[in-house]
This record gives structure tokens, C-alpha cells and sequence, in this order.
């Protein structure tokens, strides 16, 4: 009975999890006054993930070798833009130098690999794992700030949202790679379901996270009020004039 409803659970689960890939896509088109160019990584991450799904589903008729070049772009380069991303919260420039110095290194090792091993499996799993990782622990520190943040100025709301979703998912992906590729679990269907869930409640959660975002970019020093100020040779002129 519990396998029946795993099965039939998830061929409406692969369905609405295809489908709501969609929508933070569209939600960045509406909301396109809100965002700045980090969200076009962002974009790119969801992607791919709809391209997957729609291959892993059969929607996507492709040969088999432009199929393996398409999942393969999309596992490798998933880490990375989502890391790009996460510059969008980064303030505090340690964190940022570290942040940047970490995905520089992820993307030298990554080249490295595929280069002297070439793309198997086995690197393929190091790449996941390592991004995985490397996301999660990136964004349970912007997790925890950006929640104080959002308590104290309402405005940061929608990127509570966007990092919580990040933070679910990817905690989410992490235990699936350690079933999979640790312990090598045989419950492979629990394991597709929790990746569909998590998946399903990343896109709303982002969804939600950029309608309701109302991010304004930081005010410009107003140079005509600067120049307003006399200099010190004017100054001097001034007093000297009066004398």
C-alpha cells in the first residue's frame, strides 16, 4: 500500500514540481524593478533545473549525448550561480572576500578535476557534494543575519524568504546526496519524493521572496549639495576680502 501511494504520489509531484519551476521566472519578470543583476544567476539556476526536469520526464525529446551534456551543464553550474546569488546579500566585505575566494577556488578545483579525471561519476559526485556543501554553509550565515535584519526593517522581508527557501532546500539536497552517495540508501523513491518536495517549496518560497521584495538601491551622495560647501581657497579669499 505505501509503495502505491509513493508511485502515485509522485507522478503528480513530478508534474507540479516541473510546472512551478516556472514561477519564479515569471515572478522575476514582474517584479523587475526590484531586482539588481544578481538575480539573472538567480534566473539561470532555475534554468536548468526545468531543463532537467523536463528531460528526466521525458518532455525534452534529445538525443542521448546532447541529453548527458544538458544534466551535466546543469549539476556543474547549479552551485555556482546560486553562490553568485548569494553576493545579493552579502554586506559585510570578510564575508564577502571569503564567499568570493570559495567559489574561485570551487571553480579552479571543478576545472581541474574534470580536466586530468575527465566527467564520470566519480566527479561528478565530488562537484555535487563539494557545492552542496559549499551553498549551505554560505547561506546559513546570511540565514541567520538577514532574519535579525528582517525583524528590525520590514522592507527585508521578501529576502528572509529567499534565503530560507536556499537554506530548506539545499539542507534538503544534502541528505539526499549523503543517502545516495554516502550510505547508499534503496529507498529510492522516499528520496525522489523529498527531492520533489523540497524543490516544490524552494519555488514558492522564492516566488514569494521577489513579489514581495521591495528592495530600493542605496541613495548617491548628493554632489550639488557637496559643492554647496565653500572650499579652502574660497574660504581664505572670503576672509581676506573682509579684512
Amino acid at each position: 500500500m505505501k509503495n502505491d501511494l509513493f508511485h502515485a504520489g509522485n507522478t503528480w509531484l513530478n508534474l507540479i514540481s516541473i510546472l512551478i519551476l516556472i514561477l519564479p521566472i515569471i515572478a522575476l519578470g514582474i517584479k523587475k524593478n526590484t531586482w539588481n543583476p544578481n538575480f539573472i544567476f538567480l534566473a539561470g539556476c532555475f534554468a536548468f533545473f526545468l531543463c532537467i526536469s523536463l528531460i528526466n520526464n521525458g518532455f525534452l525529446l534529445l538525443d542521448e549525448k546532447t541529453k548527458t551534456i544538458l544534466i551535466t551543464m546543469g549539476i556543474i553550474f547549479q552551485a555556482p550561480l546560486v553562490m553568485l546569488f548569494l553576493n545579493y546579500f552579502a554586506k559585510n566585505p570578510e564575508f564577502k572576500r571569503a564567499h568570493n575566494v570559495s567559489l574561485l577556488m570551487y571553480l579552479l578545483g571543478g576545472t581541474l578535476l574534470l580536466t586530468f579525471q575527465g566527467i564520470n561519476t566519480e566527479t561528478i559526485s565530488i562537484l555535487i557534494g563539494t557545492g552542496l556543501f559549499m551553498v549551505l554553509i554560505f547561506g546559513l550565515v546570511i540565514f541567520f543575519g538577514q532574519i535579525k535584519t528582517s525583524i528590525q526593517k520590514r522592507r527585508e522581508t521578501g529576502k528572509a524568504f529567499m534565503i530560507s527557501a536556499i537554506v530548506f532546500a539545499y539542507a534538503c539536497y544534502l541528505i539526499i546526496y549523503m543517502m545516495n552517495f554516502v550510505f547508499d540508501t534503496t529507498e529510492k523513491k522516499e528520496i525522489t519524493l523529498l527531492f520533489q518536495f523540497a524543490t516544490i517549496i524552494l519555488s514558492l518560497l522564492i516566488s514569494i521572496g521577489i513579489l514581495i521584495n521591495t528592495d530600493i538601491p542605496e541613495e548617491k551622495p548628493d554632489n550639488k549639495a557637496i559643492s554647496k560647501i565653500p572650499m579652502l581657497s574660497e574660504w581664505e579669499e572670503y576672509t581676506s576680502n573682509r579684512n
